[in-house]
């Protein structure tokens, strides 16, 4: 059953970190229960809520996907949670290619980054 990630208790994993085609990145973290969570960062081009967190949805699009608060205690749990993962093997040795650890890499780096107008 997939929680909200304020939700989760005790500690945290990163479990699943997949990607789109549009951009968008997703994470799924389990707790030290029976939790657990699944978020996305939007990567879609010429979207308002680009570089944007979103609980409860592998993708914005997904029925039930919540739009978090930029600076939020989500971010605060996601972004060092991600990071050390991302930091914690090689890519292939997390089961991502190259271009796909950076994908993810560059997601939370831009996380919260407004979109200029007229930005892609």
């Amino acid at each position: 059953m997939h929680l909200p990630v304020l939700s989760l208790v005790g500690s945290l994993r990163v479990t699943l970190v997949d990607g789109y085609g549009d951009g968008t990145v997703w994470f799924a973290i389990e707790d030290s229960g029976s939790g657990g969570a699944t978020l996305c960062i939007d990567g879609r081009e010429r979207s308002p809520t680009r570089h944007r967190l979103f609980d409860l949805a592998r993708h914005p699009q997904k029925p039930g996907a919540v739009l978090l608060e930029l600076g939020g205690p989500e971010e605060g749990i996601v972004v060092p949670l991600v990071s050390r993962w991302l930091d914690s093997a090689r890519p292939r040795e997390l089961g991502l290619t190259e271009f796909g650890w950076e994908m993810v890499r560059d997601a939370l780096l831009r996380l919260g980054t407004p979109v200029a107008a007229g930005d892609p």
